[in-house]
């Protein structure tokens, strides 16, 4: 039997060729091509190409073309960059909008919705783009960033393994155009790294996707924004300053960027003597600006962790700064032109601890040049809101605020800076603004350090602790009022003439109008004193104030005021209704000492009168130099060469003279000696130096303040003595006067004298307790009876309401003097039978009869 291997080979076969086959169990032929109908050619591709089906219906492989936006190389079918137009504005798209879609290398158009309702059934399309056309907008959008948000920074090459250095993948992926994600890696950027693809966008993952420095081997920053718009969210910008000690910035937005946005970053780790900061915006003002700041964190930077130069529109929230060398978050800008400045800009609800300042706004340098030269006349902040921020435990300041039209209101600054280094929980040399509604506490020199401001509120703030509660010395048109102030363990609130700085430099501002009202000062310790006015401000009000004192506090310590300008009325002592205050030889004199802050005082008892009215400081102060007062600036001084010398009877007093641009502003008593006369007893005092035109007045003690107003009630009589009096107390007799018991005197202050303005007294008219009444004089005085011009002293009565005359003149009133019946006329000419007359009938100038 023949077998196939036996059968001899065939040529190509044909289609028409035979072979045999078994049909039905009978041998039946069939040809090659009945046998292959229906199967699939052999695939016969060129290198780099795909295939695939791109046809309607069921048929065989057709070549598909690689778009520009993928490429087929080593096995890989890959996606490369592409960018979308800067011109077009990424929008949600709707059912009826147009998809453009590459189908077998052709555009063309397909409705969203149907795009989205069968996308399961396109095969060999080029997905790279999706070009919507909404009504009315042009737009350029991914599907995948519909889907997945973002490209992953892999695609464009990079590792994140914290080695790798990822820098041109991750510029790679910015200047797709495209957003960029990053995972939870750590990325390594090599600075400097400059962003330029417009509205570049970088997302990753808060708190794990992390940028670091591996090296700066170029620019001045690491990071450098210069597309006119930027986003980050959830990325850590970490510098490495433990390996990089080069002076540069960490991440610096530039002034060609003028939008950006920053969510759930951190910015730690900046190196530099002069740019080590962690976030800085470059100034663009006057151009504006729009930067969102939001919930980031700025840690360890050896400067600052933000820094935002002149810009306007910025928006700083929810953000924490620790740890950093300098201030934890800035706006400021140094403008030797003055031009530039930070400005309707907001920080609300940040942190700061650690920092040597929390939070700084604006400078209080008005030349802005290295040696600073303090005032308000040039400032760096304008309209900046600063709400709900916390700032604890920072070297110098919680709060730094200088500037102008600035509301710094209900923030939290707990245990900032400290006594030795002159800190403050808020420093504030601010102009036309307002400080309100801030918690402040800790152990600090100052509470709040407002001295040099100009046309300010400090209002409604709670004060707790430190050395000095409120300083607003050197500071003119400034009202502190309704702030409550406790556990001050100095002075409750300071005013100096002439304020100055840490170095002694002072801020060209001589005190005046000042108000100080309705505070609430609560002294808690034996030491604890009230309000402080040092060497002369001017115009300063005193009202209203509830000083509280526990723990042996005293009145007396309520109120130093070493000035002549000062309003004092309406304040109270522990709500005290009424002071109890009885005379008490001092110095020979029976003396009511008096609190400085009492509008009124009863005296119980004064058996030998009073010689002298003198205040608690008046008497604490007696023969001391408590302040000079300049009363003329001059011209020419340098503060080396000016000295100031006291004259005078006293010994010891020593001053020096404060000058701003040649002129004496203020004079500071250094040393007050002792025995220059009674209180507001003025002593002469010399100028001399490089200048000319200088002159200024020494005060021994505190003179009498003009217009004050003191009321006694007297509960027994008080005779008040005037030509022995010191202070003088005049009064309208021109004598001693006697206050009646249960009558009450007001005195005025009057060119450094006590005046009585209104008493009743009893040396003149005493009633005698049963309806009647004394006229009578005083001091072996006559009593006289004056009717002005021709009057007459006429007698009447409830019944009697004509009464009679009694009448003086020259010669006889026969014919002269009308009078009724029982009138009498004395002749001053005298002379026997002449003297004195009678009236005895009518009512005319007839009927007088001479007595004698």
């Amino acid at each position: 039997m023949t077998t196939i291997p036996l059968l001899p080979a065939a040529t190509a076969a044909a289609s028409t060729d035979l072979l045999p086959v078994s049909q039905g169990g009978i041998l039946r032929a069939a040809s090659l091509a009945q046998v292959t109908a229906g199967l699939q050619p052999s695939l016969a591709l060129a290198t780099g190409q795909l295939v695939g089906r791109i046809s309607p219906g069921t048929g065989g492989p057709e070549v598909i073309t690689i778009g520009a936006n993928l490429s087929l190389a080593a096995g890989t079918l890959a996606a490369v960059p592409f960018t979308v137009a800067a011109s077009l504005m990424a929008v949600p798209p709707t059912s009826p909008d147009l998809i453009s879609i590459a189908q077998s290398g052709i555009n063309k158009a397909l409705p969203y919705g149907q795009l989205m309702a069968g996308i399961s059934n396109f095969a060999g399309l080029d997905l790279s783009l999706l070009a919507t056309t909404a009504t009315g907008t042009s737009a350029s959008r991914r599907l995948s960033d519909q889907m997945a948000d973002a490209l992953p920074v892999e695609a464009f090459g990079a590792v994140g393994d914290g080695f790798t250095d990822d820098t041109n993948a991750i510029f790679l992926a910015l200047s797709s155009g495209r957003a960029v994600r990053l995972a939870a890696k750590t990325y390594i950027i090599n600075g400097q790294l400059t962003v330029i693809t417009p509205n570049s966008v970088l997302f990753g993952t808060p708190g794990q996707s992390i940028l670091r420095r591996g090296r700066q081997t170029t620019g001045s920053a690491w990071i450098a924004v210069q597309a006119n718009g930027f986003r980050a969210d959830g990325v850590i910008f970490d510098a490495n300053r433990a390996a990089i000690s080069a002076d540069s910035w960490g991440v610096l937005v530039t002034a060609a960027c003028l939008q950006s946005d920053w969510h759930r970053c951190v910015f730690s780790n900046a190196s530099g003597a002069s740019l080590g900061h962690g976030l800085t915006f470059l100034a663009t003002d006057p151009s504006v600006a729009q930067h969102a700041v939001r919930d980031c964190e700025f840690a360890n930077n050896t400067l600052h962790g933000l820094w935002v130069q002149a810009c306007s529109g910025v928006l700083v929230e929810a953000c924490r700064a620790h740890d950093n060398g300098q201030y934890g978050i800035v706006l400021d800008y140094n403008d030797a032109s003055f031009i530039k400045k930070a400005r309707l800009s907001q920080l609300l609800g940040n942190r700061a601890w650690n920092n040597a300042r929390g939070i700084a706004i604006g400078n209080f340098n008005s030349s802005n040049t290295a040696v600073a030269i303090w005032g308000n006349a040039n400032p760096d902040a304008l309209s900046v809101l600063v709400v709900g921020n916390v700032c604890h435990d920072n070297l110098f300041y919680g709060l730094a605020i200088s500037g102008r039209s600035l509301l710094v209101h209900a923030n939290l600054c707990s245990n900032n800076g400290s006594i030795a280094n002159s800190g403050a929980g808020i420093l504030a040399n601010v102009g036309y603004s307002r400080i309100t509604a801030n918690m402040v506490t800790g152990a600090s020199l100052y509470g709040i350090d407002c001295g040099g401001s100009i046309n300010a509120e400090i209002s409604a703030n709670h004060v707790i602790g430190h050395s000095l509660g409120i300083n607003c010395g050197g500071s003119s048109n400034v009202r502190v009022e309704g702030n409550t102030i406790q556990d001050a363990s100095a002075w409750a609130i300071l005013i100096n003439n002439v304020e100055t700085d840490g170095k002694g430099n002072n801020f060209g501002i001589a005190c005046s109008h000042l108000a100080l009202i309705n505070n609430w000062i609560a002294m808690t310790s034996a030491g604890a004193s009230g309000i402080l006015l040092r060497d002369g401000p001017q115009g300063v009000l005193v009202a209203q104030n509830n000083f509280i004192g526990e723990n042996g506090a005293q009145v007396s310590n309520c109120l130093w005021a070493n000035t002549d300008q000062v309003i004092i009325k309406d304040n109270n002592w522990n709500f005290t209704q009424r002071f109890f205050v009885n005379p008490i030889v001092m110095q020979g004199m029976q003396t009511l000492v008096l609190p400085d802050i009492a509008d009124s005082v009863m005296i119980v008892a004064a058996p030998a009168g009073v010689q002298s009215m003198l205040s608690s400081y008046q008497m604490l102060s007696t023969g001391q130099i408590t302040f000079v007062r300049v009363t003329a600036s001059g011209s020419g001084y340098s503060t080396t060469a000016t000295t100031a010398t006291v004259a005078g009877p006293g010994t010891g007093a020593t001053a020096r003279c404060i000058i701003s641009n040649g002129s004496v502003i203020g004079v500071v008593v250094s040393s007050p000696g002792s025995g220059y006369g009674s209180a507001g007893t003025q002593v002469a005092v010399s100028i001399s130096g490089d200048g000319t035109g200088a002159t200024a007045t020494a005060y021994a003690s505190v003179p009498i303040p003009e217009e004050r107003r003191l009321r006694i009630r007297c509960n027994s009589p008080v005779r008040f003595f005037r030509a022995t009096a010191s202070p003088i107390q005049e009064n309208w007799t021109g004598a001693d006067i006697t206050v009646a018991g249960n009558a009450d005197i007001e005195w005025i202050g009057t060119f450094n004298t006590w005046r009585a303005s209104f008493f009743a007294s009893a040396d003149y008219l005493a009633p005698d307790m049963t309806g009647g009444a004394s006229l009578r004089s005083f001091n072996n005085g006559d009593l006289q009876l004056h009717p002005a011009g021709s009057g007459k002293v006429r007698l009447v009565s409830d019944v009697e309401s004509t009464g009679c005359l009694e009448a003086i003149g020259r010669n006889a009133p026969e014919g002269v003097l009308a009078a009724p019946p029982g009138s009498t006329f004395r002749n001053l000419n005298g002379g026997v039978g002449t003297s004195i007359y009678v009236k005895r009938v009518g009512t005319g100038s007839v009927g007088w009869f001479a007595l004698g």
